[in-house]
């Protein structure tokens, strides 16, 4: 299983460069965070997303077409999630080869990880979070606007509140060590067992975007 997750920065730069590096992993679960209808899943792609934007929404002009969070999966979507927030949370439950997901895709913080708007949203998405069927594996992934090793990014404290939270779940952050990163998949270890992991980044120039893309492999 192939896993994807990039924040787009709202399809700013060449839109066929950012789908391209998108298709190259050819994954099964693809959550996109800043990003915008331009870009195609392909036809075998299922797709669940946040609610388009407002042209103004959030004291932002946003370009038509434009939405916070989208999941593209090749797997079949059991049900729908509802979120605290319409725009900027979005989950499915999906029937996976190895079992029932349930994916939350998610931006904490949508102006950063300063300030009241990382509070709301980070206290909004864990509210989402205890809600979740705890039966089901979870996969959470997206921008959290967190380092979760090196430098304490936007906080000692909201390292603190994620590492807890995610412990209490029994989920795995797999890309904790990745370094100066913001984006990441969470997922619980039940659903990994022993399985090896192999993690890929890609946009490190950050030529297409603001954000690194990650990609894990479940093998």
């Amino acid at each position: 299983m192939k896993i994807v997750t990039w924040n787009t920065e709202r399809v700013s730069k060449d839109a066929d460069k950012i789908q391209d590096a998108i298709n190259q992993f050819d994954a099964d679960i693809i959550v996109l965070t800043e990003t915008c209808s331009i870009l195609n899943a392909m036809t075998n792609y299922n797709i669940v997303a946040s609610s388009t934007l407002p042209e103004y929404f959030d004291v932002i002009k946003y370009k038509k077409g434009e939405n916070r969070t989208s999941i593209w999966t090749k797997y079949n979507i059991v049900k729908e999630i509802t979120t605290y927030d319409n725009y900027t949370n979005v989950s499915a439950v999906l029937e996976t080869d190895l079992g029932l997901l349930i994916v939350y895709g998610t931006i904490v913080g949508v102006f950063g990880g300063i300030g009241k708007r990382f509070e709301t949203d980070l206290s909004g998405t864990l509210n989402d979070l205890n809600k979740l069927d705890s039966e089901k594996a979870i996969c959470i992934a997206g921008d959290l606007n967190t380092y979760f090793s090196g430098y304490a990014y936007p906080s000692h404290k909201a390292r603190a509140i994620f590492n807890d939270a995610f412990k209490k779940m029994g989920l795995i952050n797999l890309t904790a060590e990745v370094k100066d990163n913001v984006d990441h998949i969470v997922i619980s270890q039940l659903f990994l067992k022993d399985r090896k992991i192999e993690i890929e980044t890609f946009n490190n120039d950050k030529s297409l975007s603001d954000h690194i893309g990650i990609c894990i492999t479940i093998l």
